[in-house]
């Protein structure tokens, strides 16, 4: 999908128990650095999900939404 853009995105479950994926992300406390670059790896797949919008960008969640979109 890298490139593709489309009038519509919807970003679906953008809540903080599933986003980022937890099996996707080291624990701190077993590597701090590799724990790091995981939150990295997954901040970009939202960043790439969200800028593929044209125009227009829909977020859901329920419950606490993720740390990385503003309230």
């Amino acid at each position: 999908m890298k490139g593709l853009e489309y009038r519509c995105v919807a970003v679906t479950g953008a809540t903080a128990s599933a986003f980022p994926f937890p099996p996707a992300v080291t624990r701190a406390d077993v590597d701090g650095i590799q724990h790091a670059t995981d939150l990295a790896a997954e901040r970009c797949l939202l960043f790439v999900a969200c800028t593929r919008a044209r125009e227009a960008l829909y977020v859901w969640y329920s419950g606490r939404g993720i740390e990385f979109l503003p309230g």
